[in-house]
């Protein structure tokens, strides 16, 4: 079997295609900035390197959120035929921080209260109602990147203020006090956890991310919090990705991140979450290919 594995070429997926070629036949890493889709009236083409793509048994996509509209765009093209463990629309939701939290919401999951306003000026008024400190921050980034802590309404006006320049979407969010500033990354495959750890800020900080000096430790998840990261790749449609839960006494999930990094997790819990994965894709792929009965006896292939 074949596997074709899209990113931007990171130590994850070159970890991941390692562990992979232990699995599949055939691996090969693919650059998605060489990517095309073309649409006519006679249906869709996708092309790598200005030539039709080869076909594969399993297409994973990894890579930033700049790349969601290709990422969907391929996967919507490819996955009638070929095992792929991310749909399609979830690229779309989980690159972005507010229809993540919506469609969590839409799932009964438990979520920090969020405002998003379409305009500065309405964003403004919002803030006269709400109960400081809030986080303040960018529907779409990584690494913690645009995310702010406001104390007061004048700091969260002067933030708004700034965000404006950028022309960007930002969310005003509530502050949910954690357990010595820490929140949970959880690394989900299918019905299963694989991997868990804790991120701690560090000091004089709310992010957690370790490109903002966080720290990081084992973390045994409760149940409450297994239930809740395996509810959120589930209502996303991502089979493989990191849910992120904040380490409180009545735990919410954060973001979704659709391409986590998988040797981070492995120097702080020891599992090989690279060779995981592939395990979860040979298997599915796998089962992908088999034959399907229709009820009048025929036989229906996936591919």
């Amino acid at each position: 079997m074949k596997i074709g594995i899209i990113s931007l070429g990171g130590e994850s997926s070159k970890h991941l295609a390692w562990e992979c070629r232990k699995y599949f036949g055939k691996v090969d890493s693919l650059d998605i900035k060489q990517f095309k889709v073309n649409l006519t009236n006679k249906g869709i083409n996708v092309t790598y390197e200005n030539k039709d793509m080869e076909k594969y048994d399993c297409i994973y996509i990894r890579g930033s959120y700049r790349y969601a509209l290709l990422q969907r765009s391929i996967t919507r093209s490819l996955s009638h035929e070929t095992y792929m463990p991310i749909h399609p629309e979830s690229f779309t939701i989980g690159h972005d921080k507010f229809l993540t939290l919506l469609e969590l919401q839409k799932n009964h999951i438990r979520i920090p209260k969020t405002y998003y306003a379409a305009t500065t000026k309405l964003a403004k008024k919002l803030l006269e109602n709400v109960k400081y400190p809030i986080i303040m921050k960018v529907a779409k980034g990584t690494h913690g990147k645009g995310v702010m802590i406001a104390d007061s309404l004048t700091s969260a006006k002067t933030i708004l203020d700034m965000l404006e320049e950028f022309k960007e979407p930002y969310l005003i969010q509530e502050f949910v006090r954690t357990k010595k500033t820490t929140d949970i990354r959880v690394i989900v495959a299918g019905n299963k956890i694989i991997s868990a750890y804790k991120r701690k800020a560090a000091n004089y900080e709310i992010r957690t991310n370790i490109h903002s000096g966080g720290k990081r430790a084992v973390h045994i998840l409760t149940e409450e919090e297994k239930k809740l990261a395996l509810s959120s790749a589930k209502a996303i449609g991502a089979e493989i990705c990191g849910v992120d839960i904040l380490n409180a006494k009545n735990p919410s999930v954060i973001e979704i991140n659709l391409s986590p990094s998988l040797s981070v997790a492995r120097e702080i819990t020891g599992i090989n979450m690279a060779k995981e994965i592939a395990k979860y894709l040979y298997r599915k792929t796998k089962d992908f290919k088999k034959p399907k009965k229709k009820k009048n006896g025929l036989k229906l292939f996936y591919y």
